[in-house]
């Protein structure tokens, strides 16, 4: 999706959408909770096929781990989801703090001990650390809006705070037999 098109909303939009959510929040605590959905398909190979809201995203492993590369594998969309996360927060913050922002960019690495995944030893089989580096472009001075805004930045990204703590979580492993997919399809 081109975003040239699209008119982006001012640091004064974007505010008052952040003041209008805390706003509704304050009048009302139950609409604090929201509930965000991913559906994932494997079609092929290891292309799988994510739906989230209206947008499809493809995932697949590299060909050295054998896929076909048509897209980033599930850990590089974790690190792409960090560094999004990262810059709509600075935005969001800054926009509140009235700092003007330049550019935000983020860069972020992880790794992975493979024999985790490959069961090859007790290794856990997700990052064993995520390094990044937000970078944020400013003409802003004013030392106290700045330290503001890196609390807000280290402190407030929901992906930040799920890679760093463990998150509850519980799943459900079904088998079905071809033709018991038809009935739940």
């Amino acid at each position: 999706m081109s975003t040239s098109k699209i008119t982006q909303p001012s640091s004064a939009q974007i505010k008052e959408a952040v003041f209008s959510v805390i706003n509704t929040i304050n009048q009302d605590s139950d609409k604090a909770f929201a509930t965000f959905s991913a559906r994932s398909e494997l079609s092929e190979g290891l292309l799988a096929s994510i739906n989230i809201r209206e947008f499809s995203q493809l995932s697949d492993e590299p060909q050295s781990l054998g896929g076909t590369n048509l897209g980033p594998n599930p850990v590089e969309i974790v690190l792409g989801a960090l560094g999004a996360c990262q810059e709509i927060v600075v935005k969001a913050y800054a926009s509140v703090l009235g700092i003007e922002i330049q550019k935000v960019s983020v860069e972020a690495h992880g790794n992975l001990d493979l024999r985790g995944f490959f069961n090859q030893s007790d290794e856990r089989p997700g990052f064993t650390s995520v390094e990044f580096k937000t970078t944020i472009v400013t003409l802003e001075t004013d030392q106290e809006k700045l330290a503001q805004l890196h609390y807000f930045t280290e402190n407030r990204c929901p992906v930040l705070d799920i890679i760093q703590n463990a998150v509850p979580s519980k799943g459900v492993i079904e088998f079905v037999t071809p033709k018991e997919q038809l009935v739940l399809n």
